[in-house]
């Protein structure tokens, strides 16, 4: 009897700001990955992952209802399923992997018990590892604090520490150090600006350890009190005054923001920009690649913790209009 062909999932995961969608745009290019599904799961009203990674891709998909590992794990099924026959019907062509960014805050234990449970999925893919990115400046502190970042790197066999380029020794020592405390047997690679190859990390992953029998079965455990929000920002806004607004709000909320990430028009040519910030690293703007269709909403989703992430988004939100109406213009 032939065996039937299997596709390979590789499931990215880290913490938010680790960096993950940026080795993700980046393997997609790879030969290695020709032919490839990406599928990217975010919270928030506002979808950026997809978008940086769409340039990099004919099919990537974005789960926009929340974390893979809770609600959404049947949307990621049904997902994976459904591509499955719309391959089998030659709706669309044939793949030869499916890529799955988790979000930040995701426990990847769940969402492979439920890869290995569903019986088309399982039957049809495979899981071929999973790769955690790690912040080299933050990681460690954001392992001590958030029981995710240990889950993630629990379930990884290969771990990337990333941004390696604005890090120092010590704070590379006690990155390696960290993950060597949760997963010795990890096979550990570093990145900087998300130059490591796709071939790179396939050899790794071919040769590390498979996952402990002992992490099967996982159940999803996050950090308490995590909230999103979003924040509205039409017309046009300057990038000092977005960078004055974020600043700003991190002082302000530093020990319960986690992330604050979104889309910005900064000229009245439409053009659009990513823009995020993070406690501790500072606030990055970069242009968005144009995509054809309704333009994307403008403004910020902002995930925290401990703090309603509403009263962050309303505080970013004042910020930017008390910056009219030189700054702050609506132009609807």
């Amino acid at each position: 009897m032939v065996a039937r062909a299997s596709v390979p999932i590789l499931l990215l995961t880290g913490f938010l700001g680790s960096g993950k969608t940026s080795l993700l745009a980046r393997w997609l290019k790879a030969p290695e990955f020709a032919g490839a599904m990406a599928i990217v799961n975010e919270l928030g009203e506002v979808g950026i992952d997809d978008r940086l990674v769409e340039s990099s891709s004919d099919a990537p998909l974005l789960l926009d209802n929340g974390c893979a590992c809770c609600a959404a794990g049947e949307d990621l099924t049904a997902t994976l399923e459904r591509l499955f026959w719309d391959r089998l019907h030659r709706k669309i062509p044939k793949f030869s992997w499916v890529l799955i960014e988790t979000t930040g805050i995701a426990d990847p234990g769940p969402i492979l018990e439920r890869l290995a449970t569903h019986a088309l999925v399982a039957e049809r893919y495979h899981v071929e590892g999973v790769v955690a990115a790690f912040d080299a400046r933050l990681g460690a502190a954001q392992l001590a604090r958030h029981p995710e970042c240990a889950r993630q790197l629990k379930a990884a066999r290969v771990v990337v520490i990333t941004k390696t380029d604005i890090a120092g020794e010590v704070e590379l020592a006690a990155a390696r150090a960290a993950i060597a405390g949760v997963r010795e047997d990890a096979r550990v690679l570093t990145s900087s600006r998300a130059d490591l190859s796709a071939a790179a990390m396939i050899a790794a992953l071919a040769q590390s350890a498979p996952r402990p029998a002992a992490d099967n079965g996982l159940r999803a455990e996050h950090t308490a009190r995590v909230s999103t929000a979003f924040a509205a920002v039409p017309g046009v806004v300057t990038a000092a005054a977005l960078t004055s607004a974020f600043g700003a709000v991190m002082d302000t909320y530093e020990a319960g923001l986690l992330r604050l990430k979104g889309i910005v028009r900064l000229a009245p040519d439409g053009a659009l920009n990513m823009a995020q910030a993070l406690p501790g690293v500072g606030v990055e703007i970069s242009l968005l690649p144009a995509r054809p269709g309704a333009p994307a909403p403008c403004g910020f989703t902002i995930i925290a913790q401990d703090v309603a992430a509403q009263t962050i988004a309303d505080a970013v939100v004042a910020r930017l209009a008390a910056s009219r109406p030189l700054a702050y213009r609506n132009t609807g």
